[in-house]
């Protein structure tokens, strides 16, 4: 068993096609981006951006933007993308049910770790209301 980078995953050896790190169900559509960055809102950090809608659904959906503009190696705009992913995989309980979040990786990105990337999204979050436990009244399923 190896160890990888991204938030100390272990996966097996020898295995040439890795399990996806976030299954279908929260990977929201890219047909879907349109409308959110229209209707959307958004916070910012120095590393991620994220913008936010409800979306009438009983989970929360994210989908991630790594541009090459902004990371011009493959290496990193797969490590950006990775990051992401993780962050909300790891954090998806703690976060309020019924929305479509996008993440956008800003350039200082590829420079945190991903318990960084974390607490970067829970900060996100935080500020735009989106945690179960905050005082806006979004809640999880069955609280």
């Amino acid at each position: 068993m190896t160890e990888s980078p991204v938030c100390g995953v272990v996966s097996k050896g020898g295995s040439s096609k890795a399990p996806p790190l976030l299954f279908s169900p929260y990977r929201l559509p890219t047909n879907a981006f349109p409308a959110l960055f229209d209707a959307g809102k958004s916070e910012a950090s120095r590393s991620l951006v994220m913008r936010y809608v409800p979306n009438g659904l009983e989970k929360t959906r994210v989908g991630v933007i790594a541009a090459k503009r902004t990371f011009r190696r493959a290496v990193d705009r797969t490590r950006a993308r990775r990051l992401m992913r993780e962050a909300f995989r790891l954090e998806r309980e703690q976060l309020a049910i019924g929305y479509d979040l996008v993440l956008i990786g800003r350039q200082k990105l590829t420079e945190l770790h991903c318990q960084d990337v974390r607490s970067e999204l829970l900060k996100l979050c935080r500020r735009a209301k989106l945690l179960a436990n905050s005082t806006s009244g979004a809640k999880r399923k069955g609280e």
